[in-house]
């Protein structure tokens, strides 16, 4: 399969990028930060987006956009702008093509209020980045067999954009006891995403276990023998600013896959493997 892959220089991305080049031909993009191997694009730059397609790719993977909730809290134009309205000219782009798209989502078009989020149920996002994922989520939905995947809390090492294990690098390490979610293994994600994306519409896919990010950070830590301490806050305490939705637990109706359990994502960090399960 002819993949483009929009964000892999990211921490997602990245991680799809590696995974998936061993098994399709992937055209990765990254957008400031050059990488050796991936095409330099800017999602604002409809042209050279309408450009890239034109090579002629089976299905686009869009991983990029804003992601960090200040962030976009604190640029709605600019989340706006790289997280829907790319999604808008990319649905333009491929219309009357074969080429399908498949759209990241977010676990943060809830207000974290329910017990469990299956896709039945209904959004209210009480963020920024969250009213882009809805917007970015409508503009893709509806005819045309394309697909969205929510995701949540996403774990693991990347090749490139380690964003989650930079959380480690200072001597304290915060961690929120009062927020809880299915994370998911970040080297699970592809081979679930090829197990999915023949199909259409919107689905979720999250990790078997529930967690609070503190008890998530702390077997990390410990699994991995890291230099930090995880100290418990409460998130409201450290993180007045965007809001955060408090239990975000994503389920599926439409089918079984569940990333990995904590201990057994933990026992292949630690051992160093590239094994990719679901």
């Amino acid at each position: 399969m002819k993949i483009l892959l929009l964000g892999a220089s990211g921490y997602v991305g990245g991680a799809l990028w590696q995974s998936l080049s061993a098994r399709h031909t992937v055209v990765g993009t990254c957008s400031r930060r050059a990488v050796p191997g991936l095409v330099t694009v800017d999602l604002r730059d409809e042209a050279a987006l309408c450009a890239l397609l034109g090579q002629g790719f089976d299905l686009v993977i869009h991983a990029a956009g804003l992601v960090d909730l200040a962030s976009a809290e604190a640029q709605p134009a600019l989340a706006h702008a790289l997280n829907v309205r790319s999604v808008e000219a990319l649905r333009t782009a491929v219309r009357d093509t074969p080429t399908k798209i498949l759209l990241l989502s977010s676990d943060n078009v809830f207000d974290g209020t329910g017990e469990v989020y299956t896709e039945e149920d209904p959004r209210s996002p009480v963020n920024v980045y969250g009213r882009t994922k809805c917007a970015a989520e409508d503009a893709l939905l509806g005819p045309g067999g394309h697909l969205v995947v929510r995701i949540p809390l996403v774990y693991g090492r990347s090749p490139w954009a380690d964003r989650f294990m930079a959380r480690f690098s200072g001597p304290v390490t915060q961690a929120q006891t009062d927020v809880v979610c299915a994370p998911v293994y970040l080297p699970s994600l592809a081979p679930a995403l090829e197990e999915l994306w023949d199909r259409q519409g919107l689905l979720h896919f999250a990790g078997a276990e529930v967690v609070t990010r503190f008890a998530l950070m702390s077997r990390v830590a410990e699994a991995l023998r890291l230099p930090t301490r995880v100290v418990p806050v409460r998130n409201d305490d450290v993180f007045a600013s965007p809001r955060r939705p408090k239990r975000l637990v994503l389920r599926s109706v439409h089918h079984g896959f569940l990333g990995p359990d904590v201990a057994a994502a933990l026992a292949d960090m630690a051992s160093g493997s590239t094994e990719e399960t679901t």
